[in-house]
This record gives structure tokens, C-alpha cells and sequence, in this order.
């Protein structure tokens, strides 16, 4: 049986930040840490988890030395992400997956979001056990912009720096990759 405990996808990204903003119960949500973690990225899960509460802190990308997947197309890394996931949430008796991918306004951005999740639910009900009770899958930020991130993020008392986006493996961000500019902009925007 699972319980109403959720799963909760993070990298530590202000996408993963702003979802865990949104859980009004941490002693029911489980952190599971994205595979391929950057320290940076895993020390800011770390903290997020501390900052919010939340006493379960699990996932691949806790393993330092762990080999990461090997690179491919977006959807098929990204559904093999889900299927981790859902591995998980049984092993946790999770009922609720949450994975905080972000599509804006690109429409086949959403599309394709969701079509993973439908493929991915539907592996699961595959399994006669699963079937009636397995877990759902939600993504409750597919459709927020960068400053619907910025003003969930703002909303809830925490900061940008709770969160890590950056492409590089330094000890602070970069300020010159793409993740960098996009959310140096947005946090421009959101002082103004």
C-alpha cells in the first residue's frame, strides 16, 4: 500500500527549489537526488533539505563516484529519469511522484513532457501490483515561466541562492554559461 508520501525530483535547480516550496507537509516528501549531481548541485540539495525539513534525502546522485548515464536524446533521458523514479517511489512507498521539468511557453515543450509521463504511467500499470495503486506523476511547474519560478521562490521566504543552475563545477556560479545569464536576467527582472 502507499502512503500519501510524494517523491520529489531534485537537481537543486530554482525549478527543483520552487517545487519544494510547494509541499506543505516535508515530513511527507522524499528528496530523491537526481543522477549526475555537480558538487556544487549536491551541496545546495543538501542544504534545501535542511532549509525545508525534510529528513529524507535519497537518490543516485548522492553517489559521488557514480558513473553518469550516458548522453542521448532528451526524452529518453528524461523517461529514464521517471522510470528511477517510479523504482523508487515504490521502494519508499511514495503515491505521489513530483518532477519539477519546466516547459514555459513552448507549447512542444509541454507536449512532449507530457507524453513521457503518459508513456511512463502507462510501464506502470503494466505491473498487475501497480495498477490500481501505483504512483502518479505530476509536474506542477510544467507550465511557469522563469519569473513564476522567481515569484514562487520569493513567495515562500527563501532566495535564488538556495538553488543551483549553473553549468560549471565551481564553488559559486560561473556567470557565463547560458543557465547562468537566463537566471541573472530573471533575477534582474524581479528587483526592478
Amino acid at each position: 500500500m502507499l502512503t500519501p508520501r510524494r517523491l520529489l525530483i531534485t537537481d537543486g535547480s530554482p525549478a527543483a527549489l520552487a517545487a519544494l516550496t510547494l509541499q506543505d507537509r516535508p515530513d511527507q516528501t522524499v528528496l530523491w537526488a537526481a543522477p549526475s549531481l555537480a558538487p556544487p548541485a549536491l551541496g545546495v540539495v543538501q542544504r534545501q533539505a535542511a532549509h525545508f525539513g525534510v529528513d529524507h534525502l535519497v537518490g543516485p546522485g548522492l553517489d559521488a563516484g557514480r558513473t553518469p548515464p550516458p548522453s542521448g536524446p532528451r526524452a529518453i533521458g528524461e523517461g529514464r529519469l521517471l522510470l528511477d523514479a517510479l523504482l523508487a517511489s515504490s521502494q519508499w512507498r511514495c503515491g505521489r511522484i513530483i518532477w519539477p521539468c519546466q516547459g514555459g511557453r513552448d507549447l512542444d515543450r509541454i507536449a512532449e513532457v507530457q507524453e513521457i509521463v503518459a508513456c511512463i504511467s502507462h510501464i506502470a500499470r503494466l505491473d498487475t501490483a501497480w495498477r490500481a495503486v501505483g504512483p502518479e506523476i505530476r509536474t506542477p511547474l510544467l507550465d511557469c515561466t522563469d519569473e513564476q519560478i522567481m515569484d514562487l521562490i520569493g513567495a515562500s521566504g527563501v532566495g535564488l541562492s538556495l538553488s543551483w543552475w549553473c553549468e560549471g563545477q565551481g564553488t559559486s556560479p560561473c556567470g557565463g554559461c547560458g543557465p547562468c545569464r537566463r537566471w541573472q536576467a530573471v533575477s534582474r527582472l524581479a528587483a526592478a
